[in-house]
């Protein structure tokens, strides 16, 4: 294990806000046996947080044949904002394959951008395309093959090997790309049409943050100077008086010369693009199955779960389905009661009202949002990736851990953010997180995950062909990972049904409604008068019927009674 190692010079003084440049390197010898401090973020320990912070850690097993062994890269945040925990490879790295976990900017310091070459944003992409240089040229005194690159993200870092995937001046760096967990907002972004003006939006926050801070300066030059100058805890003091989270992300830079840009188009540009070249990369993509329960955002649930069940039902019909058929662009007045009737009836079903276990009515909601957030904009963007890339894997991960990256306990039965990390790096980050070992009722799902992630980091697929078949334009392959027994057995569709419901029989239930709604007014308004006349024309006619028939039955007992009188008659003569 090789801790804080330096890839590019410390982004402090001049170089804050500005690109990485190459490490000097040293010419004594680098004792890396302590874990780098954290690059600044909201919640970061100040006794553990530096500018200095671009470093990355190594864990490599000692072969005795000295044989180069595959590389996984793994560029962990939890968002654009913030990091997340160190990340232990130790177990990773025993399967034969050498780790690299790296370290980069966030938040101001990873996307300040003022839309020119002095203050250009996207620092973080920057950051993490140095290290990979890094890698590339180093990772074989480490043992490592730098022919056979792994790229590997988590949540933030998912997002970042996206953009790395589509971006020419990676080309050659990595081979082959894992996207864990991405963040919903990046999926949808990517599918967006509207992103033409994320970069003006980032240099208005950008501006906005320098003029809170005091950086009000006439000219683009004197306010990164002022920038620059500035003490670290008056910068990031801002996070306590502002949430700038859905402000940073990566965006085109267009604006700087042809030589300068990584991402010359937008993500979205780049994933639509019809006669652009085919990347010759393996990619796997995948996400648990309650992706909305975030270690990070864990309050949201937890608030959810203090109420009862007809607060929750409340919040339901008010706020989550409602805000979810906005995100799909469903949320048209007239047609909104319907829609909200069909997703109730399908995850809650007819008896709203008689459930009262509060926990399973919590999994339902995390289920719902994250069938209509992630994995509806996975299975749009694995069709679109389908057909960029050589080959494409996609999977769920399902089976529950009963703790989450923040070791809190969760008592869900299925998959909540995190778990396939806890799975694929095992007890050390499970003793990390939980202090205790990963117990005897998940070692097989880290087995068999860990399996699937080591084979394609080895050989591109995760599984041979028969057990785990690509996805294909066309042919829509979901790989459901997780443990078959008694009790339970593993469903490849159910996944491919949920998106169905989001994504075809939603947008039908919405067209067809406008039909029905002519079908309505024909009996109402102009045509009310005609309709009641009709009904009093059928009620009179009834009226007479059953006179009819009364009259008929009476001159029938009648006759009878004649006839017998006749006959006794008849009788009594004789």
């Amino acid at each position: 294990m090789y801790f804080g190692i330096p890839y590019a010079s410390p982004p402090t003084g001049r170089l804050r806000f500005s690109p990485p440049e190459r490490h000097p390197g040293w010419r004594r010898t680098l004792f890396a046996h302590k874990m780098p401090p954290r690059c600044p973020g909201p919640d970061e320990d100040m006794n553990n947080m530096s500018e200095d912070c671009l470093y990355l850690n190594i864990w490599t097993s000692r072969r005795v044949d000295t044989k180069l062994q595959p590389v996984v890269v793994i560029l962990y945040s939890e968002s654009w904002n913030r990091g997340g925990i160190s990340l232990p490879c130790q177990d990773l790295a025993a399967e034969g394959v050498v780790a690299v976990t790296v370290s980069y900017r966030l938040n101001i310091f990873g996307f300040f951008t003022l839309m020119s070459e002095a203050a250009r944003g996207n620092l973080a992409l920057l950051d993490q395309y140095m290290a990979l240089l890094w890698v590339k040229e180093n990772i074989a005194a480490f043992g490592g093959d730098s022919n056979s690159i792994t790229l590997m993200g988590h949540t933030g870092g998912a997002d970042s090997v996206l953009y790395h995937v589509f971006s020419p001046r990676s080309i050659g760096l990595f081979h082959r790309a894992i996207i864990m967990s991405p963040q919903y907002t990046t999926l949808w972004k990517s599918l967006s049409s509207n992103n033409n003006d994320d970069a003006i939006l980032m240099e208005s926050v950008s501006r906005t943050m320098s003029d809170f801070i005091g950086c009000r300066n006439s000219t683009d030059s004197e306010i990164l100077l002022c920038m620059k100058s500035l003490p670290i805890g008056r910068i990031t003091e801002m996070y306590s008086s502002f949430n700038w989270t859905d402000g940073y992300h990566p965006t085109s830079d267009i604006f700087l010369p042809q030589t300068e840009q990584y991402l010359p188009v937008s993500l979205s540009t780049a994933l639509s693009q019809t006669k652009s070249q085919s990347i010759q990369l393996d990619v796997l993509l995948g996400i648990s199955k309650l992706e909305a329960i975030h270690s990070y955002d864990s309050d949201r649930y937890v608030r959810i779960k203090q109420k009862n069940v007809n607060m929750i039902y409340e919040d339901v019909r008010s706020v989550i389905i409602p805000e979810l058929l906005r995100m799909l662009s469903l949320d048209k007045t007239e047609k909104m009661p319907l829609l909200m009737q069909a997703i109730e009836w399908e995850y809650f079903g007819l008896d709203l009202h008689k459930r009262d276990n509060v926990l399973r009515t919590v999994q339902t909601i995390a289920q719902m949002e994250t069938a209509a957030k992630w994995e509806t904009g996975c299975a749009l963007l694995a069709a679109r990736l389908a057909r960029k890339i050589s080959r494409l894997y996609v999977y769920r991960f399902s089976d529950p851990f009963a703790v989450d990256l923040s070791g809190r306990n969760v008592s869900f039965t299925d998959a909540v953010h995190g778990t396939d990390l806890l799975a694929l790096l095992g007890d050390p980050l499970m003793l990390q997180v939980a202090r205790r070992r990963i117990a005897q009722n998940e070692k097989a799902i880290s087995n068999l995950y860990r399996e699937y992630i080591i084979s394609f980091i080895k050989y591109g697929s995760p599984a041979p062909e028969n057990d785990w078949r690509r996805y294909m334009v066309g042919e829509s392959n979901i790989h459901d990972i997780c443990v078959k027994d008694k009790n339970k057995t593993c469903d490849n569709d159910d996944m491919k049904k949920e998106i169905a419901f989001w994504l075809q029989y939603l947008p039908r239930l919405s067209q067809n409604l406008e039909p029905f709604a002519k079908t309505e007014k024909i009996t109402s308004e102009k045509d009310d008068n005609r309709f009641r006349g009709g009904v009093y024309a059928m009620c009179g006619v009834s009226a007479i019927l059953v006179l009819l028939l009364f009259a008929s039955t009476l001159l029938i007992h009648i006759r009878r009674n004649h006839r017998s009188l006749d006959g006794r008659a008849e009788t009594s003569y004789l």
